[in-house]
């Protein structure tokens, strides 16, 4: 089941348009949004007591492809605030924990920006300050 999943992701991540293309970044949005409810079931299912290695590669595949793709809209004229983030935070090797003790966040809210849920305009500019100094 995961491996069709996958392969209609692969498929929907190699059928998109050039990252300047103003349907991108929806279209990329989508399959992100995707990715992280697979991952989150791949991870759950890694999580039991019996798991077989295919979930393992399964989970990993997932989250190698989420990388890529938020690595590529991240760097895309309409970049979201998430994928800004989730992108310079794993540049800086930081958990979402870390990065949220370096400018007095919750880690959930971290969690929730990169999952492209809304923050306050208090909580943008914080986020957007630790992008800045981690490079992004």
């Amino acid at each position: 089941m995961a491996d069709a999943a996958m392969h209609m992701y692969s498929a929907a991540i190699d059928a998109l348009p050039d990252a300047h293309d103003p349907e991108y970044p929806h279209r990329a949005g989508i399959i992100l949004a995707g990715l992280r409810k697979l991952s989150g079931s791949l991870s759950e299912a890694a999580g039991r007591s019996r798991v077989t290695p295919s979930v393992i590669v399964a989970l990993s595949g997932v989250r190698h492809r989420y990388d890529e793709l938020m690595e590529t809209a991240a760097h895309g004229p309409g970049a979201t605030l998430g994928q800004r983030l989730y992108v310079a935070r794993g540049r800086a090797k930081l958990s979402t924990k870390e990065a949220a003790n370096g400018v007095g966040l919750r880690k959930d809210l971290i969690e929730a920006v990169e999952a492209e849920e809304p923050a306050t305009e208090e909580e943008t500019s914080r986020i957007k300050d630790l992008i800045a100094a981690l490079g992004g």
